[in-house]
């Protein structure tokens, strides 16, 4: 039987996944993850937002972990590193998010989901809008991305991308053979300029 339910989601240790990524790429990675968690409340207090302490503890932590590996490796060596491991974190959480084990993978599902990670989920805070809802297409905006404003702040918005790649990864790989996401052409998002991050997904013909 399984611990968790469509009410009572899973909870993958990011922890485990991120030091077992960074240990394809660097020396004692459980030794640099361990020191970066020490020392990010007093990174935490450089972040000037007025933001909820879970989505600082997360998604502050990010940045702080790839500032620390940029003194490692270099900036794009920690960027590549990072990306391989937030990938990896960010589709297990949203995997649990959209209740891939416990419910039935369906379009009308994948909606549903959507909303409610909307709600309670790490884009609670961002804000939102449906523009179409219908039995083949899914299409809405966001206006304001949370992740790109923390990240600008703390002068990495280049972190924002990899947010957005985990878009790609669970939108395209929940129904592979029947579903596609995109963003309706490039640079359609925030951090590419864009006034708002469009996100159209719909069902292949």
């Amino acid at each position: 039987m399984l611990k968790n339910s469509n009410e009572n989601i899973a909870k993958p240790s990011n922890m485990l996944i991120i030091i077992g990524v960074l240990k394809g790429y660097i020396r004692r990675p459980t030794i640099f993850f361990l020191r970066t968690i020490f020392t990010f409340n007093k990174f935490k207090r450089t972040i000037v937002l007025d933001l909820p302490k879970d989505f600082i503890n997360s998604s502050g932590l990010i940045a702080w972990m790839y500032i620390r590996l940029t003194h490692k490796v270099g900036r794009n060596k920690a960027y590549e590193i990072i990306r391989a491991a937030i990938l990896c974190s960010g589709l297990a959480v949203q995997q649990a998010n959209f209740r891939n084990v416990e419910d039935e993978r369906t379009f009308k599902n994948l909606i549903k989901y959507q909303k409610k990670a909307k709600e309670s989920g790490s884009t609670k805070l961002n804000e939102m809008e449906i523009i179409e809802e219908s039995d083949r297409r899914y299409i809405f905006k966001v206006t304001k991305c949370m992740f790109y404003e923390l990240f600008k702040s703390l002068d990495v918005p280049e972190l924002t991308r990899l947010m957005c790649s985990i878009d790609n990864v669970i939108f395209n790989s929940y129904l592979p053979e029947e579903i596609i996401f995109h963003r309706n052409g490039v640079n359609n998002r925030i951090v590419d300029g864009s006034p708002e991050c469009m996100f159209v997904i719909e069902k292949k013909d």
